[in-house]
């Protein structure tokens, strides 16, 4: 009786437990190695047909004081987010991040970084250089972009959708995201991930290798 009423609690434990954690893992690894990536628009909404959501072009001065526009980012997969260099909370370890991604993909001509500032009165050129420079960014793979604010908050709000807040870019408007935006070679927003998490920054960099064997 005892050693049925043993059996009975191991049955219990393992559909209670053992097969909930299976399933949930066989999920996760069929939506993360099988599943193709899903396809984002406005807000986050999933798009399940075509024509999907392109971010739009952009213009503005890297850390060398050079133009950098679409051309920069032209049939590569790239990843985007907002920071300023005189950040102290999650912006050190979001740019931790990006440099483990900068560090895997290393000499990769289909992979690029942009970070835009959300401070450019501060981040010029001369101060993302120096930033660069302690950070070992490589500018031909990574730039750090600077410009005109208002144009800059509205592709962070209108472009990218990495903050839901109303704003004008004005002297009192402030963004502050976690989120890193990674784009396939149509510009066509194929995921979210939070730039603080070390798993979220591996999920990233699996990403991208899907994206780059699709090709």
């Amino acid at each position: 009786m005892k050693e049925l009423s043993k059996r009975a609690w191991v049955l219990f434990f393992g559909i209670a437990f053992i097969l909930p954690a299976m399933t949930y893992g066989a999920l996760y690894w069929y939506n993360h190695r099988i599943a193709g990536l899903p396809y984002y628009g406005e807000n986050y909404r999933l798009e399940t047909s075509r024509p999907y959501y392109t971010v739009p072009d952009f213009s503005f001065v890297n850390q060398d004081g050079n133009l950098i526009d679409n051309n920069f980012i032209k049939d590569k997969i790239w990843v985007a987010h907002y920071f300023f260099t005189t950040c102290t909370t999650i912006c050190p370890k979001m740019m931790n991040g990006m440099n483990d991604v900068q560090k895997v993909f290393a000499g990769n001509d289909d992979v690029r970084l942009v970070s835009f500032t959300v401070d450019p009165e501060q981040d010029s050129p001369a101060v993302l250089k120096q930033y660069a420079q302690l950070r070992d960014i490589q500018s031909k793979q990574w730039g750090l972009l600077t410009g005109d604010k208002k144009m800059l908050y509205q592709y962070a709000r209108k472009g990218l959708f990495i903050v839901a807040t109303d704003g004008d870019g004005g002297d009192g408007d402030f963004i502050h995201s976690e989120k890193l935006v990674l784009m396939d070679r149509l510009g066509h927003i194929r995921g979210y991930y939070d730039g603080t998490e070390k798993n979220d920054i591996q999920l990233l960099i699996n990403d991208i290798r899907r994206l780059l064997a699709d090709n």
